[in-house]
């Protein structure tokens, strides 16, 4: 298996979320832009503490802060899920990952356990084209090619709700909210 940046190395290796850390990324996760002073300030913790969580956070791979972008608004109209299988040998595996990793209009993949072996997501600004100059390119590489094309969205990444969640979930039995980090402190971006 071929590993991407972030995951390689990784094996069984994590790094440990605070309360603060989460509640600072939920944060994060709604707007991007908050500065080390307005997290310090909705976290009730010094300047310093937020940016050094933030620091290690990103450090350690943890967080990355990026732009969400809603491709339809600038006329990318065609996004696709294709799932697909190879029974070919090593040396066109590595022509199918080349492909992946070259292709800009494939903006995610992952070799998955289940149905399909690879799962892509790939847009481009219109579905003929997508067909033509992507799928095409893929159907020799692969076996069992499937596309599913999206025709709306019924819930957009939440990674605040999730990191909510977590934050809840992780909270001690009768204690108060865990949104300050005990004997750790960071200082936010900005």
């Amino acid at each position: 298996m071929i590993s991407d940046d972030r995951t390689a190395g990784r094996a069984g290796a994590s790094t440990r979320a605070d309360a603060l850390d989460l509640r600072m990324m939920e944060l994060l996760a709604q707007d991007g832009s908050l500065t080390y002073k307005q997290l310090a300030g909705k976290l009730h913790v010094d300047k310093r503490t937020v940016a050094k969580h933030f620091d290690d956070l990103k450090r350690n791979g943890v967080l990355r802060i990026t732009a969400e972008i809603d491709w339809p608004l600038i006329g990318v109209n065609a996004f696709a899920f294709v799932g697909t299988m190879t029974a070919l040998g090593d040396k066109d595996v590595a022509r199918l990952y080349e492909y992946i990793r070259n292709e800009p209009r494939v903006i995610e993949a992952y070799s998955t356990l289940g149905s399909d072996e690879y799962f892509l997501v790939v847009l481009d600004t219109d579905f003929q084209t997508l067909r033509e100059e992507v799928l095409r390119k893929l159907e020799p590489l692969t076996a069992d090619l499937s596309t599913a094309i999206v025709s709306s969205r019924i819930k957009s990444k939440n990674h605040a709700a999730f990191l909510s969640f977590l934050r809840q979930r992780t909270r001690p039995e009768g204690k108060g909210p865990p949104e300050r980090a005990q004997g750790r402190s960071q200082n936010p971006p900005r």
